[in-house]
């Protein structure tokens, strides 16, 4: 059985996708704290146990987005 993801998370995605096209163009520490804040919501989000391999994706996303803001 396949489940579909709620149109919640999949908004939260799209203004993923916005924020990192953004900091490809104008790279600053409150929009790599923001995508974090993002990937944050994505990964607590219900939805997320639907689709293990995303899970994963975002999880290696963070560890970057985290490193941004440190660095």
């Amino acid at each position: 059985m396949c489940l579909k993801l709620s149109s919640e998370f999949k908004q939260l995605e799209n203004w993923l996708i916005i924020l990192i096209t953004t900091y490809g163009d104008h790279p600053s520490c409150g929009l790599a704290k923001m995508i974090n804040y993002y990937l944050a919501l994505l990964l607590h989000h219900d939805d997320i146990s639907f689709d293990g391999e995303k899970r994963c994706a975002y999880l290696s996303m963070q560890k970057y987005w985290r490193w941004q803001v440190i660095n």
